[in-house]
């Protein structure tokens, strides 16, 4: 489980916490993983008081890591 959690965390996260903001245009923002925050839809996400979403951070996990394994699902076909 360490293994998954460290995917998760460092990869998934990191990833997610730099591309949402980015790719949104500011109007998705990952929660920061020391947070008490509560109050999330099932999904993952909530609308913040400025109206942009705050993405749960689990969730941002496991977004941040859909294009590495699609990178890695692409390598492997081509290879």
């Amino acid at each position: 489980m360490f293994i998954v959690d460290f995917i998760l965390e460092v990869v998934g996260y990191t990833t997610a916490r730099f591309a949402l903001p980015v790719l949104t245009f500011g109007k998705v923002r990952v929660e920061k993983i020391s947070s008490s925050e509560t109050g999330f839809g099932w999904v993952g996400f909530k609308r913040s008081t400025d109206g942009s979403y705050l993405c749960q951070a689990p969730m941002a996990g496991w977004i941040g890591l859909l294009p590495w394994v699609l990178g890695i699902i692409l390598v492997v076909t081509l290879i």
